[in-house]
């Protein structure tokens, strides 16, 4: 970071759901480092206290199912009391499936994936707009995927989750960027990584499927997958003041993906 950025973040307030692995723990570690105040929510008790181990400076974690409503609600309130209010938020917690054809995908796993990457970000969204309207310069960036973008064979559940978010974003972008009642406008945008080393990408999960890792890898135009750096460098633009004009955006951080096509 620049001397410039550690100086806009220092002090601020910022959530991060999924931040205990991938690109959310590598985005914690970033704005602890130019000292935000940053509190992790995830799943995982277990994994919240071992990124709170790798992580030095002003940082919590709070353990919470963001599929859960209730739970959402409970954690933010918890946040609350910590934090006093936010001006920041990242939602990047999200799951997979098992690569399957629609003929073939399990009902089960189409309910989880949508249930995590669409309805926990709507929960997400609807406490944070209701904390960080209280600041001026609030904004929030929600991690979607470029298979919100570009559809990918055998992944319909990830695909339609991410597409719908991408929607989600646009919609909350539209209804909080000027208000007329006092309140302050909180920017929405999103990034959509493409495949990104690290969290989801695991290597077992790489080497089960050789020939998707391939041919993802053959329609980048870059030829590579992401660092999960690269990607916390786009979510950090459009979470600060260098983005001020921009709001509604879906990023893609993605090597060149979206431009490619599926052989």
């Amino acid at each position: 970071m620049t001397k410039e950025s550690l100086v806009e973040w220092k002090g601020k307030n910022i959530v991060i759901t999924g931040g205990s692995s991938g690109i959310g723990l590598v985005l914690a570690q970033r704005l602890v480092e130019a000292q935000a105040r940053v509190v992790l929510l995830g799943r995982s008790e277990e994994k919240g206290r071992a990124a709170l181990e790798t992580l030095s400076g002003d940082v919590d974690f709070i353990a919470c199912d963001v599929a859960d409503a209730t739970a959402v609600q409970a954690a933010f309130g918890a946040l609350q009391r910590r934090l006093g209010g936010l001006d920041h938020a990242v939602n990047a917690a999200g799951v997979t499936a098992p690569y399957a054809p629609i003929s073939e995908l399990n009902p089960a796993d189409w309910a989880r994936v949508m249930t995590i990457n669409s309805h926990g970000p709507l929960y997400c969204l609807q406490q944070e707009l209701r904390l960080i309207s209280a600041k001026p310069g609030g904004s929030i960036v929600n991690v979607s995927s470029c298979a919100g973008v570009v559809p990918m064979p055998y992944q319909a559940a990830y695909v339609a989750s991410k597409a719908a978010l991408n929607a989600l974003t646009q919609v909350a972008a539209m209804e909080n960027a000027c208000d007329g009642h006092g309140r302050h406008a909180v920017r929405v945008n999103a990034v959509a990584p493409g495949p990104t080393l690290g969290g989801m990408n695991t290597p077992e999960r790489l080497q089960a499927n050789p020939s998707g890792t391939q041919r993802k890898i053959a329609v980048t135009a870059m030829k590579r997958f992401a660092q999960p750096q690269e990607v916390a460098d786009a979510v950090l633009y459009l979470l600060g003041g260098a983005s001020s004009y921009i709001t509604g955006t879906i990023l893609s951080v993605d090597g060149g993906y979206h431009i490619g096509k599926f052989e």
